[in-house]
């Protein structure tokens, strides 16, 4: 994808989405690096939403992120 696209994509999540996802969108970017832990577990709620088609809440959400990044 070009950097263009890329750049207006973030553009347009910006300016449709609320604080909540601002919030745990800038924790996810705040990280230089990430551990294969939170990569998995990322993975796994990726894998969950698709089967399932249902998201979690911003509580379930701040947890997972929580738990792993303290792995």
């Amino acid at each position: 994808m070009e950097t263009f696209t890329l750049r207006e994509k973030i553009h347009n999540l910006i300016d449709s989405s609320n604080e909540d996802v601002l919030q745990s969108v800038f924790q996810l970017l705040e990280e230089t690096e990430y551990t294969d832990n939170f990569k998995n577990i990322l993975n796994d709620e990726l894998a969950d939403y698709q089967k399932s088609k249902s998201s979690i809440t911003k509580n379930e959400m701040d947890e997972l992120i929580n738990k792993a990044m303290k792995k």
